[in-house]
């Protein structure tokens, strides 16, 4: 599972809008070049000469176009010298997990800070770069690492025919991109400034005003589906990235993001299908890569996993979401000292990795290192006292060690957190068996089978401790 950073936000969107210094809302339609150094301009105006800035992401319909924008924007901030850019930690994409910290997808203010946080920036900037039929527009935001606060919000409409645009993007004649009206555009950036709040319905209002006005907006289409896909609506989700894709087939991020919706809801090939799409048009997807190797794994395809998780990592070498799951699926196969190794690069990059932890433990089982085990499973309760499975697993060390007392109690400790956990039932019950309380024992077999009457295991340790309690 990816790990992600949580951080109060305790700004508003409207108190960040009363703090924050923004440019009036371009009326000329200028040149990248132009934009990069008035949005540098207008950065510098607001925050003090030496102050360490991160460009966290900027959201665009492929990926190219945001790698070209941070670049041009690292190099513009670069050549002013007024501010200390810090250069991205690659392997930060891909700290996260369900709650969407990470650089690729659009991110919230909430998670904007805690990239600035995790880089050691006092300022964070992102933002949203989207393609109409006579402009493109610009949007970036500053953000206050310490108070959260929103700085600067900083507008432009680019020139859809600039040269350095061009480099990285097909012409306009052969994607019909939507037109926008002035009021159309006011719905798409209030909604997208409702998201970057993590207020999500209220994004989508503003974005059905948007779609209302006109139904051609793949950008309308493709936030709101990342806003149903926050509030966990995939099926909403997958219908507005469809609908995203219809009108820009190329939309990488649009794939990528409906692959995700299918992950979330077990419907793995339609994800791998997705992120194959997205990764034919960007090669260089950490994150596609890692989902797509998580959705073979999920289907028991560990060859195919362990490739994708190979490349990743290849990529992205101190990608810790990539090596734990690579391992898991080495795991998987059988293949226990592959496990561990994975486990124990992922634990030299974060000691304190209270999964990797548990898994590398599990693998240890595995390989009847139960001592090692039980190590694991005690250092990984240290960080998270109430995990069930780190319990339930070091009861399961301490029961082959045949210490079964300490057994018991992890597994009676288990079914406190989780009382019907069927296997903490039967395997206390065999625990209490080869101690010889049969009565206990036959009780917890009991007690499992009225949970889950058609369970054989615990069917058939019921019949021999029944058969030996006469004896």
């Amino acid at each position: 599972m990816k790990k992600y950073f949580f951080l109060f936000l305790s700004l508003t969107l409207l108190t960040g809008y009363a703090r924050a210094k923004s440019n009036k809302q371009a009326d000329k339609i200028i040149s990248l070049e132009q934009a990069m150094t008035a949005a540098t301009a207008a950065i510098e105006k607001e925050v003090k000469p030496g102050v360490e800035i991160a460009i966290a992401k900027i959201d665009a319909p492929l990926p190219e176009i945001s790698d070209l924008l941070i670049n041009k924007l690292t190099d513009s901030f670069k050549a002013s010298g007024k501010l200390i850019i810090l250069v991205r930690d690659r392997a930060l994409e891909n700290v996260d997990s369900e709650h969407d910290f990470q650089l690729s997808g659009a991110v919230s203010d909430e998670s904007t800070v805690g990239i600035g946080h995790y880089l050691g920036a006092k300022v964070v900037i992102t933002g949203t770069f989207d393609r109409y039929d006579k402009f493109s527009q610009l949007r970036l935001r500053a953000i206050d690492v310490k108070t959260s606060a929103v700085i600067v919000v900083y507008s432009a409409l680019i020139n859809n025919k600039d040269s350095i645009l061009l480099r990285v993007t097909l012409p306009l004649e052969k994607i019909k991109m939507p037109a926008v009206t002035e009021n159309v555009l006011e719905y798409l950036n209030n909604g997208k400034d409702y998201f970057a709040a993590e207020k999500y319905n209220e994004a989508i209002k503003e974005f059905n005003r948007a779609l209302a006005a006109n139904k051609n907006l793949t950008d309308g289409y493709f936030w709101r589906g990342k806003a149903y896909y926050l509030k966990k609506e995939n099926d909403r989700a997958i219908a507005d990235f469809s609908a995203a894709l219809k009108i820009y087939p190329g939309y990488a991020d649009a794939l990528y993001s409906r692959g995700k919706a299918y992950f979330y809801k077990e419907d793995y090939d339609r994800a791998i299908g997705d992120f194959s799409g997205a990764l034919q048009i960007y090669p260089n997807d950490v994150d596609a890569y890692y989902f797509r190797g998580c959705s073979y794994s999920y289907k028991e395809n560990y060859d195919w996993a362990i490739a994708d998780f190979d490349i990743a990592l290849r990529i992205a070498p101190n990608d810790t979401a990539a090596l734990y799951s690579r391992g898991f699926a080495y795991n998987s196969k059988g293949e226990y000292d592959r496990a561990i190794a994975d486990f124990d690069a992922a634990l030299k990059i974060v000691p304190n990795d209270a999964d990797a932890l548990f898994v590398r433990g599990c693998s240890y089982n595995s390989k009847g290192n139960y001592d090692r085990a039980i190590a694991d499973f005690d250092a990984a309760l240290k960080i998270a006292p109430n995990d069930a499975e780190a319990l339930y697993n070091r009861g399961v060390a301490y029961a082959y060690k045949g210490e079964y007392d300490r057994a018991i109690t992890d597994f009676s400790a288990t079914l406190k957190i989780a009382p019907d956990d069927v296997s903490a039932l039967t395997d206390r019950g065999t625990a209490y068996c080869d101690k010889g309380d049969y009565m206990r024992g036959i009780a917890d077999y009991k007690a499992a089978l009225k949970i889950a009457p058609e369970d054989e295991f615990a069917k058939n340790r019921l019949e021999i401790a029944l058969k030996k309690q006469v004896r």
